[in-house]
């Protein structure tokens, strides 16, 4: 009796456990549209059919890191990219808001993306946080947290009284101005600090759009690309500059025509050549902190001006001794009193001409 009883039981078991297996089955398959909180239109991951236009917005946290012998320059900020996706008028009706691992799992797969790049960084830029925010009238928002090695051309002409272009250019990796476009209404550019770093000073930026063609997808019809791009400017502060090589070379300069009082010819060309080796150390100190230039710089043209001036007090120097003062002793102090006068005021002229050539 027991036996028939345990037989009864097990059998009733097995065929409720089928029955339940059954059902979880056939209803089980059929997921909402918001299974485990993802879109599932297919129809939102393809690629638009009509082409996109995109508010972007870069927020700059904080440049640092400026490099000029490479010319390049660290950025942290925030990038928001926001358009609208006609197909979601058949989607939730909640704002849906994906982070970092779960908005990787719908790029792509459930959602249509652009591959966004920045194109004059350095290597690959550090995505530390990005979201995905989906909103019931079918416009969607892309926001990451970025950081990356930018490089811009910089110009040093007037180094170190110069001004740089801190520049950040986006565009969409893969899609056109056919597929794809930043919008021409006014892009906002944000900037949470007046200064950069110590030795530079925000004095203007600015945000517009452009368009870029690139001819190695098909060099007879250019691509045309849409970008984005922000430029900050700075100008150096001066003040270091100043006193670690504007007055140093200054007082190197006014040092050499100190030979104009001295006797001793020996005495004089021996203050000449030593201060002309000190003027090479200072050339070569000036130049570690500039790249390889095809052009020469304000500093540069001081420091040739210094090498001009203590090369002609070498020359007045042995023609005094070696002629004038052979036939009047008078001649050569009249010289000597004369370039006492000469050198400092034809210095300081050439100095005011070559600040204006240089700076305006």
């Amino acid at each position: 009796m027991n036996t028939l009883l345990d037989h009864i039981v097990r059998s009733c078991f097995v065929w409720f456990s089928v029955l339940l297996f059954g059902i979880l089955t056939v209803y089980g398959n059929d997921k909402p549209d918001d299974a485990d909180g993802l879109i599932t239109h297919p129809e939102l991951a393809g690629i638009p059919k009509t082409p996109v236009a995109m508010d972007v917005k870069i927020q700059v946290n904080k440049i640092y890191g400026i490099n000029t012998v490479d010319e390049t320059y660290s950025v942290d900020g925030y990038f928001v990219a926001s358009w609208y996706n006609d197909a979601f008028d058949k989607a939730a009706q909640d704002i849906r808001i994906y982070e970092n691992n779960n908005a990787d799992e719908i790029i792509g797969k459930l959602i249509w993306i652009p591959a966004f790049e920045f194109i004059n960084v350095i290597g690959n830029r550090n995505v530390s946080n990005k979201q995905i925010i989906i909103h019931p009238n079918g416009k969607i928002t892309y926001n990451e947290r970025f950081n990356a090695v930018f490089t811009t051309e910089m110009n040093f002409r007037k180094f170190p009284f110069d001004s740089q272009k801190f520049v950040v250019q986006l565009e969409g990796f893969s899609y056109d101005t056919n597929t794809l476009f930043f919008s021409e209404v006014t892009p906002e550019l944000y900037y949470t600090q007046g200064e950069i770093t110590e030795e530079w000073k925000i004095t203007g930026k600015k945000a517009f759009i452009s368009a870029h063609k690139y001819s190695h997808l098909n060099e007879k019809d250019p691509i045309s690309f849409s970008r984005y791009n922000i430029e900050i400017t700075a100008t150096r502060s001066v003040v270091y500059y100043f006193w670690q090589f504007i007055f140093p070379l200054f007082l190197i300069i006014s040092i050499s025509w100190s030979v104009f009082w001295i006797k001793s010819m020996s005495d004089q060309l021996a203050t000449s050549f030593t201060l002309m080796l000190t003027l090479v150390a200072f050339n070569f100190n000036a130049s570690s902190i500039l790249p390889n230039l095809p052009y020469r710089t304000f500093i540069e043209s001081l420091i040739t001006l210094g090498y001009l001036s203590i090369f002609i007090n070498l020359v007045m120097i042995v023609i005094g001794n070696s002629i004038l003062k052979k036939k009047s002793k008078a001649s050569y102090k009249n010289l000597m009193r004369y370039c006492r006068y000469i050198f400092p005021i034809a210095f300081f002229v050439l100095t005011i001409l070559q600040a204006i050539a240089f700076l305006y």
